[in-house]
């Protein structure tokens, strides 16, 4: 009996009434389906065009949308190498099929598989940014034969939230895509890429049978964590619930969530006083979160999800119990609940987002509101949100309002605008965004954007701002080259020039940074990037930490190249490097030489089959007059040395099991330090305070198994291990200093984690 269930669970997810997802478009529908046999070289962005190479057919009927591909080519030269969800790889060949559902240019979802039934799926947004958190429930499968491969895709209507209307006919905007591993090319038949600014105004239409069809998913879940170093172990059961009404609106559910990651974040070492953004990795956040999106690449984002669950607040020095406040601490917060509900009617958009965070002994948790709502008036796109956060430990309320514009003006000119608004504590903040995209033929482009953000800005309650009491503006140009000679080793040139100016709000000017960057393809595939980086001398306005009476230090001018080299795939393996120089004036205030850097990466891939692929990379970075902060107006030039090395591996049998081994390593040492201190005016001198030496050892090493029941249900088994040792004034080796964190974890985790689909 239970064999019997678990054949029905798998079953169902693969068959589609009277389609069977197989990769075999062997079913009657397909001979009368939209056949598609144009493409064009899109990336390179040649626009060679081919025919009778790729045929790609759409249709639909009651149950969903369905795409396949029938494409061309010997057997001998297939790539199949297997990747995980989401993971774009020159290794294998590829179909996608990207649509904009509504057919109003605003949003399209990019849909691929590769051949071996690797999965794909992102969003890109009007605005111009690009998801790949989001994981759709779709279904692929591909067939490779002796002179050609198929995929077949199946797109239920309930797979995103679409406009809905009585109208027998639905209107989509659409591109179909192939990629040639050999060549490593893009074909598309709208001869677009995702990236690129006329994106949108150039996919093609198409009418397709319209059908409505509502989705209830029930995914429950159980996780246990144990941690060891902490004596730490927990058990959850908890669910989440998604409803597709299928008239264009949708509700999603979770209570009692598990939060915790599959997958660790990159470590990344930062002196800065810029926050590190690390992206949304959490299945929830992902699903039907794109309305609620307003961002501007790393710069900022309106709302990011990260804080959700985050640490909480402690004031343990004022507890009864301090030791047990001290000893009780988490570096994440429990949720009791959180809610989205978003509704699509026409042209116009909203939603309500909620989350609460649970109370603990020691702290309490937080609540997060966000209201939504947005219009699409001909070209142009108006929106607006207000977001909310109460941290009732701290007694604080932060409220955020946005005012979101986009105008298309024509196919080659799109306009931008965020207008916001915070208010935290009774201090109010304002902010702006102006940008630009310009396209006056299809090789060329030109951007621009001016950003503002007053002193008062208070963003990173609930979402992310890479710094306030800025100041920004910028312009780039890009030119590419694809017309060469056919003896000629070149496929493309891309050639970039910017120019960024930043500013505090005070008028006190960053180094204007010029920048050329230079990206070669050659047709054998490998790619060769040259950059030439000039920086006027300027303040550094962020350094001390915005100190009322150090605000800035007086930097110099500087000077970088940088070169990188991508191999060619070979049969089973490939390598990359890249170098890096810099050279900074010196400072005649006190005995300097001028900052220098040195930078080297040589990394390599190893695949000696499609199943398993292992990729090994070391970093190497020896700074002179490193500038670090201290605390104050106080200072410090080391000579920085920083090694990382990095080893990870993922290895695959069928589509079912898969084993992942991430690992990085750090050593950073600084020593030689030169005590400064900066006066009012920004001027570094040699101060009298103490510094000490310092490194810095760092490690982050997880080993994921997954096994898939059924799409979008898995079992997970993972064993995480980290660590993260500072010592100042010692004389550790750099052997020492890479083997103490993994012998004295912070963290040794193991985890197993059960979500199902239903």
């Amino acid at each position: 009996m239970i064999k019997k269930f678990f054949i029905l669970f798998v079953s169902v997810n693969l068959i589609a009434e009277s389609i069977v997802i197989d990769g075999n478009l062997d079913e009657p529908e397909w001979q009368t389906a939209f056949k598609i046999t144009e493409f064009y070289e899109s990336d390179p962005y040649t626009l060679r065009k081919t025919d009778d190479e790729t045929e790609a057919y759409i249709f639909s009927n009651e149950d969903g949308i369905y795409v396949g591909f029938i494409n061309y080519q010997d057997e001998s030269t297939m790539l199949s190498n297997r990747t995980m969800r989401d993971e774009m790889s020159s290794l294998s060949e590829k179909n996608s099929i990207n649509i904009d559902f509504d057919g109003d240019r605003t949003k399209a979802y990019i849909i691929a598989v590769a051949l071996g039934d690797s999965l794909f799926d992102a969003i890109k947004i009007q605005s111009g940014d690009f998801k790949t958190d989001w994981d759709g429930d779709w279904i692929a499968k591909t067939k490779q034969f002796k002179t050609y491969w198929t995929s077949e895709f199946y797109l239920p209507w309930n797979v995103v939230l679409m406009n809905q209307s009585d109208a027998n006919k639905r209107r989509i905007n659409y591109s179909a895509l192939r990629y040639k591993a050999s060549e490593q090319s893009w074909y598309s038949s709208a001869g677009t890429m995702a990236m690129r600014a006329d994106y949108f105004q150039e996919l093609d239409s198409l009418e397709i049978n319209n059908f409505t069809r509502s989705k209830l998913n029930f995914f429950p879940y159980f996780a246990f964590n144990k941690n060891t170093p902490q004596n730490f172990q927990e058990s959850n059961i908890g669910a989440e619930l998604f409803y597709n009404s299928g008239k264009g609106s949708q509700i999603n559910l979770t209570v009692n969530p598990d939060f915790g990651q599959a997958e660790s974040d990159d470590v990344i070492v930062n002196f800065s006083a810029q926050e590190t953004f690390y992206k949304e990795k959490r299945a929830f956040f992902t699903e039907n979160q794109s309305l609620f999106d307003i961002s501007n690449y790393e710069r900022y984002s309106i709302i990011n999800t990260r804080r959700i669950g985050a640490a909480p607040s402690y004031n343990c020095s004022e507890e009864l119990n301090e030791e047990d406040c001290i000893n009780t601490r988490k570096n994440y917060s429990d949720i009791d609940f959180s809610m989205r509900y978003t509704q699509k009617n026409g042209q116009n958009n909203y939603g309500i987002f909620l989350a609460k965070e649970s109370d603990e002994d020691f702290s309490k948790g937080r609540e997060f509101i966000a209201l939504r709502g947005k219009t699409k008036i001909n070209s142009k796109t108006l929106g607006y949100m207000i977001t909310n956060v109460e941290n009732d430990f701290l007694g604080t309320k932060s409220t955020v309002n946005v005012f979101d514009y986009i105008n298309v003006r024509s196919e080659k000119l799109t306009t931008y605008a965020d207008i916001l608004t915070t208010k935290k504590e009774g201090d109010s903040g304002k902010g702006l965004r102006l940008q630009y995209t310009y396209k006056p033929t299809q090789l060329t482009r030109n951007s621009g954007s001016i950003l503002y953000f007053d002193k008062e800005v208070r963003l990173n309650d609930f979402g992310y701002l890479k710094r306030n009491d800025w100041f920004h503006f910028g312009i780039g140009h890009n030119i590419k080259k694809v017309d060469f000679e056919n003896n000629s080793p070149f496929q493309q040139i891309d050639t970039n020039y910017d120019f960024n100016y930043d500013a505090d709000t005070d008028g006190n000017s960053n180094p204007i940074d010029f920048n050329q960057k230079n990206s070669i393809t050659f047709k054998d595939t490998s790619k060769f990037n040259y950059d030439f980086r000039f920086k006027t001398s300027g303040k550094n306005t962020t350094i001390t930490r915005k100190d009322p009476l150090y605000p800035f230090v007086k930097i110099k001018k500087n000077f970088s190249v940088t070169a990188d080299f991508e191999e060619k795939n070979f049969k089973y393996w490939t390598y990359d490097w890249r170098i890096s120089f810099d050279k900074s004036s010196k400072y005649d205030e006190w005995d300097s030489n001028g900052y220098q850097k040195r930078f080297f990466k040589i990394a390599g891939s190893l695949f000696p089959n499609e199943n398993i692929k292992i990729r090994s990379e070391f970093r190497v970075k020896k700074e002179k007059e490193w500038l670090n902060w201290i605390d104050g107006n106080h200072l410090a030039a080391y000579d920085l040395n920083q090694r990382i090395f990095s080893l990870n591996l993922n290895w695959f049998k069928g589509t079912k099991h898969e084993i992942r081994l991430k690992s990085q390593f750090i050593a950073l040492e600084a020593k030689n330090p030169v005590s400064l201190e900066t006066n009012s005016n920004g001027v570094l001198f040699n101060s009298e305070k103490l510094v000490n030496p310092f490194s810095n050892g760092i490690t982050s090493f997880q080993v994921r198994y997954r096994y898939e029941i059924a799409p979008l249900s898995n079992v997970y088994i993972v064993y995480t291990k980290g660590g993260n040792v500072y010592e100042e004034d010692d004389e550790r080796s750099f052997s020492d200093i890479f083997r103490d964190p993994w012998e004295n974890p912070e963290n040794e985790i193991f985890s197993l984690k059960v979500r199902l689909k239903f």
